[in-house]
C-alpha cells in the first residue's frame, strides 16, 4: 500500500480523468421547476420520537417554483460560480466557443453539475469542510483523488493491495474529525484475505486498525462514517452467509464503533470487541441521524433505514424502528445523507436522489421530492457538502459502468445537486 502523494502530482493526461469543464460557467437565476413528483417511493413505519415516520403521505403534484431572489453566490446576471451550484434551469449555458471545444472530449463536461468524469467506478466520497472540494476512491484502482469544479483531479493518495473482484476494493473513506490539525483519512478496503479499515496519513504508509471483517463475492458493506459522537461507526455485509449476521464472535453482517485507533468505544455492548449492532445483510449506506447513527441495509425483500442502538439486532427489525424502507419494485436505496432540513436518499435502479424535510425535532414533514432523476443514471454514494451553512450540496457518484446500467462516453461522474431542489430528467447530458 503505497503513502498519500503530494497534492502537486497530477495524473498523465492520457487516463481521461478530467473534471468539470475548463471554461467559465454561465448560470442565470431563471425560474426552476423542482420535481415534486414522487408515487409510491417508501414506506414509512409507525411515528417515532425521533426521525419518525409521516403517519400519512399524499402523492404531491409537480408544483413550478419562481425563486424571488438569487442563490448565495449567484448574481441575477450569468457568472463563474464560486460553488459547485447547478443552475436554477438545471440547463448548462455554456459560451459558443467553450462549447465547441469541450464536446471533443467527453471527460470535459459542460455541465456544471459534474463535478468529475471518466472515473473508474467511482464509491467512497468525502467532502472538505469547505464544500469546495471532495475526495473521491476509485474502488477497482485503490486511487484517492481530490476533485473540485473546474479543476483537474490531483492523485491524494493510493492504496495498493486491495481485491476489487466482485463487490470488493477501495470502499468508504472518511475524514478524521480532527482532519484540519491531524490530515488523517480512513478507508475501508477488501484485500485478498479480508475487509479492514486503513488509517492514512500524509507521508506514511498506511495502516490497518481494524482487520478481520470477513469477504465475500458480494455482501462486503464498506460504509464508514463518524459520529457526533466522534466514533468510527463501520457498516459491514454478511459476505453472502447470512447466519454470520446474528454470531456476535463474527465482525459480518454487523455496524461496528471503535475510535480512532481502531479499538472498541467505550459503551459498545461489549467492552472488549468492536460490534455494536447486529443482524444486517450488507450496509451500503450511513449516515447520521441527530445523535443517532443511520445505517442503510440492502435487503433481498426490501432495503430498509434504521438507526441503530447499542446492542441491537436487526435481522427482522423491531416494529417502529424502521425510519424508511423500499421494495425492490420501487427501485430500493443505496445511501443516504442528512442536509440541515432534510433526509435524502440515492437509488440505482430508480436513477433518483429523493429527499423528505425534517423540523427541528426530527419527524418528517410535508411531501417526498425528487431532487434529480434519471439525468446522470444509478446513482450510487450520497453525502453532503457546506453543512450548516446556506450552500448545502447534496454530491453523489454514479455507477452506470457497473454492469447494469447504460454508460456514457463521460461515465463515471461524480455530480453536485442542490438541497431542496434542482436536477432534470432529460436523460444523460
Amino acid at each position: 500500500m503505497t503513502r498519500p502523494t503530494d497534492s502537486s502530482h497530477r495524473r498523465p493526461a492520457d487516463r481521461r480523468r478530467i473534471a468539470s469543464a475548463h471554461r467559465r460557467w454561465a448560470f442565470t437565476a431563471a425560474a426552476a421547476t423542482l420535481l415534486l413528483v414522487l408515487a409510491g417511493c417508501a414506506d414509512f413505519s409507525g411515528p417515532q420520537s425521533s426521525y419518525g415516520a409521516q403517519p400519512s403521505l399524499t402523492e404531491p403534484a409537480a408544483v413550478p417554483v419562481e425563486p424571488s431572489q438569487p442563490r448565495v453566490g449567484q448574481s441575477s446576471t450569468p457568472s463563474s460560480p464560486s460553488s459547485p451550484t447547478t443552475p436554477s434551469s438545471g440547463q448548462p449555458q455554456p459560451s459558443s466557443s467553450a462549447s465547441s471545444s469541450a464536446e471533443l472530449d467527453p471527460c470535459t463536461p459542460s455541465d456544471p453539475a459534474v463535478i468529475a468524469a471518466c472515473l473508474d467506478a467511482p464509491w467512497g466520497l468525502a467532502v472538505f469542510a469547505d464544500g469546495q472540494s471532495a475526495l473521491v476512491g476509485e474502488r477497482t484502482t485503490g486511487k484517492i483523488l481530490r476533485i473540485a469544479p473546474k479543476k483537474d483531479p490531483v492523485e491524494y493518495a493510493t492504496v495498493d493491495g486491495i481485491d476489487a473482484s466482485g463487490s470488493g476494493g477501495l470502499l468508504g473513506i472518511a475524514f478524521s474529525p480532527a482532519y484540519d490539525e491531524d490530515s488523517l483519512i480512513y478507508a475501508y478496503v477488501t484485500t485478498k484475505t479480508d475487509n479492514r479499515v486503513l488509517r492514512l496519513a500524509p507521508g506514511d504508509t498506511p495502516k490497518a486498525i481494524l482487520t478481520g471483517i470477513p469477504k465475500g463475492s458480494d455482501h462486503n458493506g464498506g460504509r464508514i462514517e463518524f459520529g457526533t459522537d466522534g466514533q468510527l461507526y463501520i457498516g459491514t455485509g454478511d459476505a453472502g452467509k447470512p447466519d454470520l449476521a446474528a454470531d456476535p464472535k463474527s465482525l459480518a453482517g454487523k455496524v461496528l464503533r471503535v475510535d480512532e485507533f481502531g479499538k472498541p468505544s467505550k459503551g459498545n455492548p461489549d467492552p472488549t470487541s468492536p460490534v455494536f449492532a447486529s443482524g444486517f445483510t450488507d450496509v451500503t449506506g450511513m449516515c447520521a441521524l441527530g445523535s443517532t447513527m443511520g445505517a442503510l441495509d440492502h435487503r433481498t425483500g426490501q432495503d430498509v433505514l434504521v438507526g441503530v442502538k447499542a446492542g441491537g439486532s436487526y435481522t427482522k427489525v423491531p416494529s417502529g424502528q424502521a425510519v424508511w424502507t423500499w421494495k425492490p419494485s420501487q427501485g430500493g436505496a443505496a445511501d443516504c445523507s442528512l442536509a440541515s432540513a432534510q433526509l435524502g436518499f440515492s437509488s440505482l435502479d430508480a436513477q433518483r436522489v429523493v429527499a423528505i424535510r425534517t423540523d427541528a425535532k426530527g419527524n418528517f414533514t410535508g411531501n417526498p421530492e425528487t431532487l434529480l432523476e434519471k439525468k446522470y443514471g444509478r446513482l450510487l454514494t450520497l453525502t453532503l457538502g457546506g453543512a450548516g451553512t446556506k450552500e448545502e450540496i447534496f454530491w453523489a457518484t454514479t455507477s452506470n459502468k457497473d454492469g447494469k446500467g447504460k454508460p456514457t462516453a463521460s461515465d463515471d461522474r461524480v455530480i453536485v445537486i442542490p438541497a431542496g431542489g434542482g436536477g432534470g430528467s432529460n436523460g444523460p447530458d
